[in-house]
């Protein structure tokens, strides 16, 4: 009889050029946006038995914080994955002293709401946050907005 172990995913920050690069990589293959990700944009894995399943980032404003690009790899979806990823960002970003987290979303609003998150008028998001590319350029005027107090 064989014993199989198993381990959580781990969420980390992608922190070598290797690690980030892995992270855009894969970005890339669900079509989120990568052309304004630069060193201020923190980067996350979510790491399974040494294999990276998911991606998540953060742009950070004093108090609170823009989340992009929560993802989860193709043949890894709908295993709970991206709850876990939304549910460590947060604990960091709470740990961090944000406050508040923003999105923008054309895809993932019922992942979100479900996550307690909830849809905001553009113009109520903080300037900081209506002044990045994802607000501005990246994403679509149609794109949903939402919002969540951590």
């Amino acid at each position: 009889m064989t014993t199989q172990t198993s381990t959580l995913p781990v969420l980390k920050i992608a922190l070598s050029e290797n690690e980030r690069s892995r992270a855009i990589e894969i970005l890339q293959q669900q079509n989120l946006p990568i052309s304004d990700i630069d060193e201020d944009k923190l980067l996350y894995l979510l790491i399974n038995d040494k294999k990276v399943i998911g991606t998540a980032g953060l742009e950070i404003f004093e108090d609170c914080a823009l989340l992009r690009s929560v993802s989860v790899i193709q043949e890894e979806q709908g295993r709970g994955y991206g709850k876990i990823i939304n549910t460590e960002i947060e604990n960091y970003a709470k740990d961090s002293g944000i406050n508040c987290l923003y999105l923008l979303t054309t895809t993932a609003k019922d992942f979100f709401d479900k996550q307690g998150y909830c849809v905001i008028n553009r113009e109520d998001t903080p300037a900081a946050v209506q002044q990045t590319s994802e607000f501005t350029s990246l994403c679509p005027s149609t794109a949903v907005v939402m919002k969540k107090r951590i």
